[in-house]
């Protein structure tokens, strides 16, 4: 299966909706989608539409979590779905992450801790 993403501003935010399979194959498309498209210090990730993350999608996404919080920013992981809700819990970094529950819930979130 193939990876799409596809990038957007919200509230701010720049939010990046990642759909298909993200894996050791295609983990390049999304890192060189995140280094071109998240220019500010804030980013979301749309997982709505991602069926599965091994091991190195993972590794991308602590990645830009570190890199964004070093620089006084965050990313927020948004309605992890199913087998990648559970690669987050098994791997012990669901409190880690910011997770919510959609991109709605995420952005809004970030605009009212913002006042």
């Amino acid at each position: 299966m193939e990876l799409n993403v596809g990038s957007e501003v919200q509230r701010g935010w720049r939010v990046l909706a990642v759909a298909g399979e993200l894996d050791i194959d295609t983990v390049p498309l999304l890192s060189a989608r995140l280094d071109s498209d998240v220019t500010g210090v804030h980013a979301v990730l749309d997982l709505s539409e991602l069926a599965f993350m091994d091991s190195t999608g993972l590794a991308l996404v602590l990645d830009w979590h570190r890199r964004l919080a070093e620089g006084g920013g965050q990313l927020r992981v948004a309605a992890a779905q199913g087998p990648v809700r559970r690669l987050f819990e098994l791997a012990d970094v669901a409190e880690v992450l910011s997770l919510h529950e959609s991109v709605d819930v995420a952005v809004q979130e970030a605009v009212d801790s913002a006042r």
